[in-house]
């Protein structure tokens, strides 16, 4: 029996306890004031500074610095990073996804337009060895690596942080092909004694091509100290351009020119050179490279012919 008034007196006094402590600071001022007793005097204190503390850190967890740090804390995209990005075919291309604060959290790669799941981490999830993870360990950019790049990858590709919510990235991938095209008519129509000056002009070429390569009648002439002077240099943005130069042309520099970027279709234009005031190709007299012998040969199968023309008559 004592045992339990013991007990129901340690309960009733942890009830009174709980109700100070919960009650509002009001009603504890006016016990303060209302009761001169040390154990409510102590009591009404201890409530006070509990209630003190707790409105700091109230105040603290709303605060700006507080909020700005949980925010320094939660991933987050680097939104200066290119997301509309353009390479020429063939051309590896790395889409760039830069990931702040990421943590222990994951970033993914996908396909927009068939929700194919590229990477995960550092690991590849396509059967197609051209699509990789360019990560350096430490840094906390993620780069999409493309190889061979082809107009069907043409498209939007997502950057993915595995944070609750998620968080995306959107990257739009377009791809060109360069072409390349000789200035000028086509003909082109010149004096002996005067120069030949021919401009390639290689466009939608985001990248400059590694070479350029000239050729007369199928034979590469870069190389050529009579062959004439060659140079590469960048445009624009897109584009760039290389230039034949051929000084003082004789009729041997007649033929087909052909301007061979290395990463592009080659194109080609005919030179023709001017007698007089009529334009005609330099042709060499084929008639007196025929040797003697192919001549009789000719002779033989001719008068074969006509022999047995005359014996079927």
């Amino acid at each position: 029996m004592k045992v339990r008034r013991k007990r129901d007196s340690c309960l009733t006094n942890f009830r009174i306890i709980f109700a100070l402590f919960c009650v509002n600071p009001i009603f504890l001022t006016a016990q303060k004031e209302t009761s001169g007793s040390v154990w409510s005097d102590d009591i009404f204190q201890k409530s006070l500074r509990w209630r003190i503390k707790t409105k700091r850190w109230t105040s603290s967890f709303l605060s700006t610095d507080y909020w700005s740090f949980v925010q320094s804390k939660t991933p987050s995209f680097d939104k200066t990073v290119a997301s509309n990005v353009t390479t020429q075919f063939g051309q590896t291309v790395y889409l760039h996804c830069v990931v702040n604060s990421l943590g222990d959290k994951t970033v993914s790669w996908i396909r927009r337009k068939d929700l194919h799941l590229l990477t995960v981490g550092t690991e590849t999830y396509i059967n197609d060895d051209r699509f990789s993870v360019a990560h350096v360990e430490g840094s906390s950019d993620w780069p999409l690596q493309i190889k061979y790049p082809q107009s069907t990858d043409v498209g939007v590709y997502e950057c993915q942080v595995s944070s609750d919510p998620k968080i995306t990235f959107l990257v739009q991938l377009n791809v060109v092909v360069p072409k390349a095209e000789i200035l000028g008519s086509h003909p082109m129509y010149v004096k002996i004694g005067s120069s030949i000056n021919l401009t390639c002009v290689i466009s939608e070429s985001p990248e400059p091509p590694r070479f350029v390569f000239w050729y007369h009648n199928n034979r590469m002439i870069n190389y050529d100290k009579e062959g004439g002077k060659i140079s590469l240099q960048k445009a624009d943005d897109d584009s760039a351009i290389s230039t034949l130069y051929i000084k003082d042309a004789q009729p041997t520099d007649s033929g087909n020119f052909t301007c061979g970027p290395s990463n592009a279709e080659a194109t080609s234009v005919s030179v023709f050179f001017l007698h007089g005031e009529n334009p005609a190709a330099i042709q060499r007299d084929t008639s007196s490279s025929l040797s003697p012998s192919s001549t009789h040969h000719d002779r033989c199968v001719t008068f074969v012919a006509v022999a047995a023309w005359a014996f079927l008559r």
